[in-house]
């Protein structure tokens, strides 16, 4: 049982209690006894807590509530990883990792050396009882790849060991550094360290749900009384097969007083800089001026970056932006050798099977250029030897 996804709706926030409560109600409409397996685990750790799972409902929705007894206790860094290193892989491994997140971020926020990190709130059983729970989990489940939607990020103030902290907190927003984040109009926290250091242990992405087939939905609740629904929801299922759709960022920008020198140079740099396309149309603009419009796609994660090299390498004043989906096709990239030449050639996937073959351009023409041979001839020749790999 592998290859699903789970993708989490972070509707109120996320919280480590939550990620397990949610997959554990996701497992009984797959048939999978997840509560057992994360109830076993933490005893496993041998830390002197219990997880239980009691159903219930929040701001009337039926959900699931992740109970940890015991969870106060506290352990420190070396008691976590001491607990954590009990549990077998592949579940050891992110339970781990989770914690090496939290020690990181903890060391980068008070400018400490990781070895020197007091854990403070998070240096508790609950803090591994959640990461241990959540690894497996997601384990029992099947999955191997985990998304979530942008992170809603709520304001305010926190009272901690340390005294009041800002909300983000701090060691929140270290972890999420790369993440798709949302603003949200909550005066409390909405996402805890635990809960980001699983999703992030895990390899998520965050964005809009991922192309699946739903085989479950899980629902779980958060300790928290709000005057809405405070749940964490997943979508477990199994992707479908061919491309996969993704959404990203369309940048456009008119130029009519550029060389075309400047405009090639342009489009180097962009995509130096992390496009993932860029390329020039003729148009006509106002006064009958001839023109070129500058397109660029990019993830969004890349868009500040990405625009400041296009202000940068290109006289226009004003940037348009627009989202929009595209199908992307699983690729490798395999090298094979053309007249004792070594070329990349990048090759597209359908249901398993070779249906684009892409010789890298810049490594075709230096072979060319070397050999003295037609560049067609060493496309093919590139060709070819690919698909005999």
């Amino acid at each position: 049982m592998t290859g699903r996804v789970a993708w989490f709706d972070l509707a109120s926030g996320v919280s480590g209690d939550m990620i397990l409560s949610a997959l554990a109600q996701a497992g009984r409409g797959l048939g999978v006894d997840v509560e057992a397996a994360v109830v076993d685990a933490v005893e496993e750790l041998g830390i002197g807590c219990v997880v239980r799972f009691a159903d219930g409902s929040s701001g009337g929705l039926a959900c699931t509530r992740a109970v940890v007894d015991g969870g106060e206790r506290p352990l420190g860094t070396g008691g976590l990883r001491e607990a954590l290193s009990r549990l077998g892989d592949p579940v050891r491994t992110r339970a781990l990792l989770g914690l090496d997140l939290l020690v990181a971020a903890e060391a980068a926020v008070h400018g400490c050396d990781p070895s020197e990190v007091h854990l403070h709130e998070l240096g508790t059983a609950d803090t591994a009882a959640d990461l241990a729970g959540a690894a497996v989990a997601l384990h029992s489940l099947g999955i191997s790849q985990v998304s979530a939607a942008p992170v809603p990020l709520g304001t305010g103030w926190a009272q901690t060991d340390h005294g009041p902290i800002p909300l983000p907190g701090p060691v929140v927003l270290h972890l999420l550094r790369g993440a798709v984040v949302d603003g949200v109009p909550a005066g409390s926290e909405t996402v805890t360290p635990t809960g980001v250091a699983i999703l992030v242990a895990h390899d998520a992405s965050f964005g809009p749900m991922p192309t699946m087939q739903i085989l479950a939905t899980g629902t779980g609740a958060g300790s928290q009384e709000l005057d809405h629904p405070n749940v964490c929801r997943v979508l477990v299922g199994e992707p479908v097969p061919g491309g996969s759709l993704e959404t990203v960022v369309l940048l456009e920008a008119n130029v009519d007083d550029q060389t075309p020198e400047a405009l090639g140079h342009a489009i180097r740099a962009l995509l130096d800089d992390g496009a993932l396309d860029a390329w020039c149309t003729p148009i006509v603009m106002k006064g009958s001026r001839p023109a070129v419009a500058v397109s660029v796609l990019v993830r969004a994660p890349d868009e500040p970056r990405v625009v400041r090299t296009l202000f940068r390498a290109t006289s226009t004043l004003g940037v348009r932006r627009r989202e929009t989906d595209r199908w992307v096709l699983p690729r490798e990239v395999v090298t094979v050798e053309v007249m004792g030449r070594r070329v990349r050639v990048k090759l597209g996937l359908l249901d398993g099977q070779v249906v684009t073959v892409s010789p890298e351009y810049a490594d075709c023409a230096q072979v060319a250029q070397e050999l003295g041979l037609p560049l067609d001839d060493v496309y093919a020749q590139a060709r070819v030897g690919a698909r005999r790999s």
